[in-house]
This record gives structure tokens, sequence and C-alpha cells, in this order.
């Protein structure tokens, strides 16, 4: 039995819960950033890819810190 996908009209925001056009991209009322409509209805949370980048930098120049340092 293949699983029937829903249709929407529009999307509500993760954050607020605010009804948007489905292609909005910012959300007016809390100004987050939304994403692709999910299975639910609610727009999904965009990755922050900048903030994994940064965080990973910080742990190497950490390593290299503590090698350097003590080793």
């Amino acid at each position: 039995m293949a699983e029937k996908i829903p249709t929407f009209t529009t999307k509500k925001c993760y954050e607020c819960f605010t009804h948007l056009p489905l292609d909005a991209e910012v959300c007016p009322s809390c100004k987050k950033k939304v994403g692709k409509v999910n299975k639910i209805g609610v727009a999904e949370k965009p990755t922050d890819w900048k903030g994994y980048v940064i965080c990973l930098l910080i742990w190497i120049g950490l390593g290299i810190f503590i090698w350097k340092g003590f080793f």
C-alpha cells in the first residue's frame, strides 16, 4: 500500500508557528530563516553550516595548541 504524501498550500514557522507561503525564506514575525516544508506542514530549520565550520576550526586550533604546548 503506497503512502499518500500530503500537499500543503502554506507552511508553519518552526519557531513561532506563523503560517507562511511555501516560497518564504524568512518568517516576518520572528525573522528566523525557514526551509522547505516537512511531511507535517512545518518548515524545517535550515542547517547552520557556518556554525559547524567555526566549531570544527576551534577544536582543531585547540588540538594544535595542546599538541604544541605540551608535547
